[in-house]
């Protein structure tokens, strides 16, 4: 649905009323229920769509109720007067609404820097403490190592590489979803393909259990970015489970994809909000990261007109994903 669509709805409905009451209700008060939609518009839109219910309402108000109805004539000057009032109001309103969002902007990336900042000099410094402690035993000439021992440290210099990667690639992924750089390259996706792809990628040490229904369409959108947000969930499951459910369905709207695990499973209170921003949940376990991967993963669902959400029953975690068939515009 446009978003321009629900102040019209609204327009509809009060001039509806409004014409039922007309006898009870000034016309001074109708003129008012008539700023409703445009304050709705102005609190929600830019300032175009605002100008256009604002327009819509003001040929609503003129039409129906300002003497001789029915006609887009204005015999007494003061109502054009008012019918500029209520357009600049609007522009005003969405004016003021625009300024308050921006500073609401900044002060929430203020506190995203220093969050960041914060859980950087604690993610960063254990895996970089491990690289560290395994090179140092590889360089050191006065220990012996046989090649089992070496292999071991070569693995732990590896995982903690994977792991700083991983941190690395969720906070540039983040910077470019704030600042607006990534944008979506539109082409045709087949989900259960990129599914696929991302199990793939995933680090696990047991299968998850893969369930498709009936035929998958393709939908319109960025198959990186669907890639990147399955492989955010999928490594999440695998991170938090000891058993990792996927499931994949279509529906009216689109396709949906709810990856659900057991296991070391938050309250149902933090579930919801597990997609926020740095959010690090009472079961992490002592695992790295900055809760990031599902934040990434709910951008690219948004900017596909998709979504993402989280919930948890007590037994099981769920994460689904809803992409709808055509997903950008």
């Amino acid at each position: 649905m446009h978003p321009i669509i629900p102040p019209f709805l609204l327009l509809i409905a009060l001039a509806f009323i409004s014409k039922l009451f007309s006898e009870e209700l000034q016309l001074v008060n109708i003129g008012m229920i008539h700023l409703l939609p445009i304050l709705y518009a102005a609190m929600r839109l830019g300032r175009r769509d605002t100008f256009i219910v604002s327009v819509a309402s003001v040929l609503s108000f003129n039409f129906f109720f300002i003497p001789p109805t029915f006609t887009f004539t204005v015999h007494d000057l003061r109502y054009l007067f008012s019918f500029v009032i209520m357009i600049f109001v609007g522009q005003i309103v969405s004016w003021l609404s625009a300024r308050a969002a921006l500073a609401k902007e900044l002060e929430t990336s203020e506190r995203l820097q220093e969050t960041l900042l914060g859980s950087l000099s604690h993610e960063l410094r254990t895996p970089l403490a491990a690289i560290m402690g395994a090179s140092s035993g590889l360089l050191t000439e006065e220990l012996d190592l046989n090649n089992e021992q070496k292999q071991e440290l070569y693995q732990t210099i590896d995982s903690g590489a994977q792991r700083m990667r991983r941190l690395i690639d969720n906070l540039l992924d983040t910077a470019r979803l704030q600042s607006g750089v990534l944008k979506i390259k539109d082409q045709e996706c087949y989900i259960p393909e990129l599914l696929g792809s991302a199990l793939s990628k995933t680090e696990h040490t047991f299968p998850a259990t893969l369930t498709v229904h009936e035929e998958i369409p393709t939908i319109q959108g960025d198959a990186v970015l669907i890639e990147q947000a399955l492989f955010n969930l999928l490594e999440n499951a695998f991170k938090y489970g000891d058993a990792v459910n996927v499931s994949l369905k279509p529906d009216p709207d689109g396709i949906v994809i709810r990856i659900c695990n057991t296991g070391s499973i938050p309250p149902a209170h933090e579930a919801s909000i597990a997609w926020k921003p740095f959010s690090r949940l009472s079961n992490i376990r002592g695992e790295e990261g900055v809760g990031l991967g599902l934040y990434v993963a709910y951008r690219i669902a948004t900017m596909h007109r998709g979504s993402v959400e989280t919930m948890s029953d007590g037994v099981q975690f769920c994460a689904t994903l809803q992409l709808p068939y055509r997903g950008n515009g």
